[in-house]
């Protein structure tokens, strides 16, 4: 809308108003004498920031609305833009399900990234709290290869509570959706009366800033003799010691990175989430696995029910397949999956007491650590334990993912 206005010298100017949303509010824009006056005064605002504009709540509802259109004009801005500058479009706030209607420090704060070559979207997007999925929506991309995107801005920092409650609201009545321990570290989007709104796999949600700490470079990520190594099962378990019966502290994906600093008797001590953890080195490789097998689309496929189905994940699947159209699968259409490892016998060497056998040859043996486990042995491996009852060997076992592991060999 533009209408006529009278500047306080008299002279006859045009002003404009501008109008988001269902709200329609409208205010005035600033009316500039000269041009050198208008350069200067946007000067002094942040790039695209959309906490200057009059009506926040209505442009987020108007972004929802048109998100792909809008991600698709904020991408070309971001081409033009030389630096990393601080930017606030309101696309991540959005995207992540965060919707506020004051104009504060509560949005998501973001900045313009240039991917480097080789780099994986799924290790960006770790390293931001997010999803490779989030990072492709909010850029209205499907590969992000050699582009300069837009990224949610965050800071690691470190739990200094012994346990803190992770809430869906910054208050202390919101619902408890998970704890972190001690020394584990968090991505901190914002902090705002006394709440740091953190982000874990593209939600926002919140603890108490008032236990976070800046988070200090951990020394195994620092070790010359590290080995970055990639995983090539489609979830492989991180434990919290080198034994089967260790604590599962979570698990990793086809093609993940694994910052690895030694082996051991089949185990790959790696860095996980800022702590010393453990995997079996038989699913590690120095490469990425870029072997796929050929997938025949059904009725009722998409690129999400496929990933659930075969434990893999939708970015996977996407590259290995740039060019088909995720909105438009047909049946019987071939694409590209990831060749999974899950039927491949995992091996593994591990020092216990031989406890218990029953005659069918399943025998209990107990680590180092206390743990008891259960194994299956046949032929004369059963009478080989049987003459070391009690005693402590090292055992070679091998088994497939969700079956009782046999005994190879002992020594």
């Amino acid at each position: 809308m533009i209408k006529k206005e009278i500047h306080p010298t008299g002279e006859l100017t045009l002003s404009r108003k501008e109008t988001y949303g269902k709200n329609k509010a409208a205010k005035t824009a600033p009316v500039f004498t000269s041009r050198m006056e208008k350069r200067e005064f946007y000067k002094n605002f942040n790039f695209f920031d959309i906490r200057n504009v009059l009506d926040v709540k209505g442009l987020l509802n108007d972004i929802s609305a048109n998100l792909h259109t809008y991600a698709k004009q904020v991408h070309q801005l971001i081409q033009k833009n030389p630096i990393k500058k601080l930017i606030v479009t309101g696309i991540f706030t959005i995207v992540l399900g965060f919707f506020t209607s004051t104009a504060n420090a509560a949005f998501i704060q973001e900045y313009s990234y240039q991917v480097k070559a080789g780099e994986r979207i799924e290790t960006i997007a770790a390293r931001h709290g997010i999803t490779a999925q989030e990072i492709l929506e909010a850029n209205g991309l499907s590969s992000i290869d050699g582009k300069k995107i837009l990224l949610p801005k965050v800071e690691d920092r470190t739990v200094t509570a012994t346990s803190l409650n992770v809430r869906s609201q910054p208050t202390t009545n919101s619902s408890i959706i998970g704890k972190y321990q001690k020394g584990e570290a968090v991505k901190v989007s914002f902090i705002e009366n006394g709440w740091a709104g953190i982000l874990i796999k593209g939600r926002v949600c919140f603890v108490s800033a008032g236990y976070l700490t800046q988070t200090k470079v951990d020394a195994l990520t620092n070790d010359t003799q590290a080995k970055t190594m990639y995983v090539t099962a489609s979830a492989l378990r991180v434990r919290e010691t080198a034994s089967i019966g260790s604590s599962v502290l979570g698990s990793l994906n086809l093609n993940d990175p694994v910052s690895v600093t030694s082996h051991d008797n089949g185990w790959a001590k790696i860095n996980f989430k800022g702590k010393v953890a453990f995997v079996s080195e038989t699913y590690l490789k120095s490469k990425e696995t870029s072997s796929s097998t050929v997938y025949m689309i059904k009725k009722g496929d998409t690129f999400t029910k496929i990933a659930k189905d075969l434990g893999i994940t939708v970015t996977a699947i996407q590259k290995l397949n740039p060019s088909v159209n995720p909105t438009k699968l047909k049946v019987g259409q071939p694409i590209k999956i990831p060749a999974t490892t899950a039927l491949i016998p995992t091996q593994i060497k591990v020092t216990g007491q031989i406890g218990e056998i029953d005659s069918e040859g399943t025998f209990l043996f107990i680590t180092s650590d206390g743990h008891s486990n259960t194994a299956k042995a046949t032929g004369d491996m059963i009478n080989k334990l049987f003459n070391h009852q009690g005693e402590f060997v090292t055992l070679t076992l091998e088994g497939k993912r969700g079956q009782k592991l046999t005994l190879i060999s002992l020594q």
